[in-house]
């Protein structure tokens, strides 16, 4: 099954860096020979933009910062419909990453039939800053780990 990890987020925006860092170290992890048909990007922006990313792919795995004032570093598994609070799945220029997938359907796009997002409690997303609050850094190796793990019983 053809799939892509997307790590969602701005790479210069403090806990917001989240995605793409974790897309990184999923990257470095993957065996290129065994995951071949696995793609592993950092994404810097969401909503109508993200359906080019996963248009032609079987699944989508996407891991992004939230924001729903529950303690940094909380860790949601979220579906498509629920990913309102998403840092990066909506914006007020853009429509929501659930319009457009809506969007993308009655287009015919070719889009995922199973999308799995992970999304990690942010605690500072307005601070210029590659660093990641200490919250967040300690849950980014269990997200990196479930991601993993998940993709090796779906491939089973």
């Amino acid at each position: 099954m053809k799939t892509i990890i997307i790590g969602l987020g701005n790479p210069i925006l403090c806990d917001d860096s989240v995605g793409p860092k974790a897309a990184r170290l999923i990257r470095e992890r993957l065996d290129s020979d065994r995951w071949a048909h696995v793609s592993v990007l950092e994404v810097y922006a969401g909503g109508i933009r993200l359906l080019d990313e996963i248009s032609g792919y079987d699944r989508a795995i996407i891991i992004d910062s939230i924001v729903t004032g529950e303690a940094p570093g909380t860790v949601y598994k979220l579906t498509p419909e629920s990913l309102s609070q998403t840092r990066n799945c909506g914006s007020s220029h853009d429509m929501t990453f659930p319009m457009a997938l809506n969007m993308g359907q009655m287009l015919g796009m070719a889009l995922p039939s199973q999308i799995h997002i992970w999304a990690i409690e942010a605690k500072n997303v307005n601070s210029f800053g590659e660093e990641l609050s200490t919250e967040v850094e300690g849950a980014l190796p269990g997200v990196v780990n479930d991601v993993l793990t998940s993709l090796k019983e779906l491939s089973a």
